[in-house]
C-alpha cells in the first residue's frame, strides 16, 4: 500500500508539473497561429504570425473559383506584389483572374500549381509568371515553415505538412513571442522574422496581396521613408551576372511547364525581375527560356537599366512596388504606346 501510494504521489506530480506543457498544445489547436488548421473563407488584415502565402493562395483560390471561374493567373514569388490584378486585366480584358503566388517560390511550385490549375479551372487563358534565379534554380519542395508547397498540389501527405507548423510553434520560443503578442498586443525587436507588424491585406476575389501601411507611409511622406530605409542600400560599382542556375531538373520542369501551355493554348510572359541590387540574370539562362518559350515571351528586366535606377521603385532591396510593375505591364504588352495612354 505505502509503494502504490508513493507512485500515485508521484504521478500526481508528474501531471501537474506537465500542465503548462499541456496548455501550450491546447493554445496551438485552439488559436491555429499559422492559420492552417481550419478553414477560413479569407484572411484578415491582423495576422500576426507570417503566413505560408502557398496555403493561403491555394485556400484562397478554393474558396472562390467555383465562383469566378479564373482563366488568367500571375505566378511567383513575393515579388509578384508588384503587379495587381486590375493593372494586368487592363491589358488582358480578362477581370476574373487570380494572384497564385507563394514566399520563396520555386520553379517546381510554378509547375505544380499549372497542373493543379489545369485540373480545377476552365482554362489557361493568360499566364504571367514572375521570376528570377531563385525561382528559376530551385526543383525540390523546400521544407521550410513560409516555403513549402501545400500538399494539394504537391500530393503530398497532409499529417506532414501539419507537422511543420506544429513543431514550429514550439521552435525558438515561438509560442512565447506569439502569446506575448496576442495578449499585448505589442511587437519587440525579438519577434522580426517571426511575427507580422504592418497590417497585410488579401483581396477574397483575386488574392492580391496589398502591404497598405508602408503604401500610406509613403504616401504621407516618400521622401522621409527613402531617407529612414536603410535597407536600399549603396549598389555595386560595378553590374554583376547570376551564375547560370537552369540544369537537367529546371529543364525537365520548364519542359512541362511549356507542354502545359501548349495543351491550354496559353497566352503566356515570363518577367525576369529587375532587382534592385541589378544583378543581371545569368544570360545562359536566358538564352534557354527564350530557346524553350520565345523571345517575344520573355522579358528581362534585370541588370542596370531604366527600371533599376530608381529607387523610389523599391519597398527595399528585395521588394519591387506596383508603380514599377504597371512599367514593366506597359512595356510587355502595348511597349509602343505612350506613357499614361491607356489600353484600349
Amino acid at each position: 500500500m505505502a509503494i502504490s501510494s508513493r507512485v500515485g504521489q508521484l504521478l500526481g506530480k508528474v501531471f501537474i508539473l506537465s500542465l503548462p506543457a499541456w496548455a501550450l498544445v491546447v493554445s496551438y489547436f485552439v488559436l491555429d497561429p499559422f492559420w492552417v488548421l481550419y478553414h477560413y473563407p479569407t484572411f484578415s488584415d491582423n495576422l500576426i504570425t507570417i503566413p505560408n502565402r502557398d496555403y493561403v493562395s491555394t485556400q484562397m483560390y478554393l474558396n472562390t473559383y467555383q465562383q469566378r471561374r479564373y482563366q488568367s493567373f500571375i505566378l511567383g514569388n513575393s515579388r509578384t506584389l508588384a503587379f495587381r490584378i486590375r493593372d494586368w486585366s487592363r491589358y488582358t480584358h480578362d477581370t476574373a483572374a487570380f494572384h497564385f503566388d507563394a514566399s520563396s517560390e520555386s520553379l517546381f511550385g510554378v509547375w505544380k500549381k499549372l497542373r493543379f490549375l489545369e485540373a480545377h479551372s476552365p482554362g489557361l487563358r493568360n499566364v504571367l509568371i514572375i521570376c528570377d534565379p531563385s525561382l528559376l534554380g530551385e526543383t525540390r519542395d523546400v521544407k521550410t515553415l513560409l516555403a513549402r508547397k501545400d500538399p494539394r498540389l504537391t500530393g503530398e501527405r497532409p499529417f506532414s505538412f501539419q507537422l511543420t507548423f506544429f513543431k514550429a510553434y514550439f521552435s525558438n520560443h515561438f509560442y512565447a513571442k506569439y502569446l506575448k503578442r496576442r495578449l499585448t498586443g505589442r511587437y519587440t525587436p525579438d519577434m522580426a522574422t517571426m511575427l507580422e507588424r504592418r497590417r497585410v491585406h488579401y483581396d477574397p476575389q483575386t488574392n492580391d496581396l496589398t502591404l497598405p501601411d508602408l503604401d500610406e507611409e509613403i504616401r504621407a511622406d516618400s521622401a522621409g521613408f527613402y531617407a529612414r530605409n536603410r535597407n536600399l542600400t549603396a549598389r555595386p560599382a560595378t553590374a554583376t551576372i547570376a551564375p547560370a542556375v537552369i540544369g537537367a531538373a529546371q529543364l525537365r520542369q520548364l519542359v512541362a511547364v511549356r507542354n502545359i501551355f501548349e495543351r491550354n493554348h496559353t497566352s503566356y510572359h515570363f518577367v525576369l525581375s529587375p532587382l534592385y541590387q541589378q544583378e543581371r540574370v545569368n544570360p545562359a539562362d536566358v538564352a534557354l527560356l527564350v530557346r524553350l518559350f520565345g523571345a517575344g515571351r520573355v522579358h528581362d528586366f534585370s541588370g542596370v537599366n531604366q527600371f533599376t535606377r530608381e529607387r523610389g521603385n523599391y519597398y527595399e532591396e528585395y521588394h519591387y512596388r506596383p508603380v514599377l510593375g504597371r512599367q514593366l505591364l506597359r512595356a510587355i504588352y502595348a511597349p509602343d504606346r505612350p506613357a499614361g495612354v491607356p489600353p484600349k
